[in-house]
């Protein structure tokens, strides 16, 4: 470049003509609420993209409500997965999520809900130990196991204010070259302070696949 060119260039910079950030965001946004006012926003980076910003918005304005998972944490999560589940109020919203990075060999979904109280939304964790399925294999061909992970995802909201969720293992057998998946349903119900404790447990469903 000229001397003449380079002044150009150095002053289109400085005016925010040009950008020499690597790293443009890319931004998602989904899975409005019911009464069109809320949405899920998802941030990424192209120099980090295994460390996404995922936020409860303001649909119109885009003003952050709640951050639910932040671009510097040191976490890295697949945000592909990432769903939201609203009350049909829109008052209350579960989050699930994949906890591991994109192209990990064993699933860890997870899960937590959010409560409006009035100006924003409040963060509510689920309990630790929740249900998991117990697979089922045919006779013979359950002793030497590989596990592909699971978790649970939230599924809907129910006319008593509990969230039903599903929680699903999954293995391959060794013995027999298939995998199996155990699925099972159960509620979540919540008190007046949004205290969450599991309240109906189904039985196990195992689907079996080549």
């Amino acid at each position: 470049m000229t001397r003449i060119t380079l002044a150009v260039f150095a002053g289109l910079v400085a005016c925010g003509l040009i950008c020499l950030c690597p790293s443009v965001a890319a931004e998602e946004i989904k899975y409005p609420s019911p009464d069109g006012r809320f949405a899920l926003r998802i941030t990424q980076t192209k120099d980090n993209e295994d460390q996404p910003t995922v936020e409860l918005i303001e649909k119109d304005s885009g003003k952050v409500m709640l951050t639910l998972h932040d671009g510097s944490d040191t976490e890295v999560f697949d945000a592909s997965d990432s769903v939201l589940v609203w009350s049909p109020d829109s008052k209350r919203v579960a989050y699930g999520f994949r906890a591991n990075p994109p192209g990990a060999r064993v699933e860890e979904r997870s899960a937590l809900v959010c409560f409006w109280n009035g100006s924003g939304f409040d963060k509510v964790f689920l309990p630790e130990n929740l249900p998991v399925p117990e697979i089922k294999f045919p006779k013979g061909k359950g002793g030497n196991p590989k596990p592909y992970g699971g978790g649970v995802t939230p599924v809907k909201w129910l006319k008593s204010g509990d969230l039903e969720m599903s929680s699903e293992d999954m293995m391959f057998s060794r013995d027999d070259n298939k995998s199996y998946t155990g699925v099972l349903r159960f509620t979540i119900a919540f008190d007046a302070q949004h205290h969450p404790s599991v309240k109906n447990v189904g039985k196990t469903k195992t689907e079996v696949s080549e």
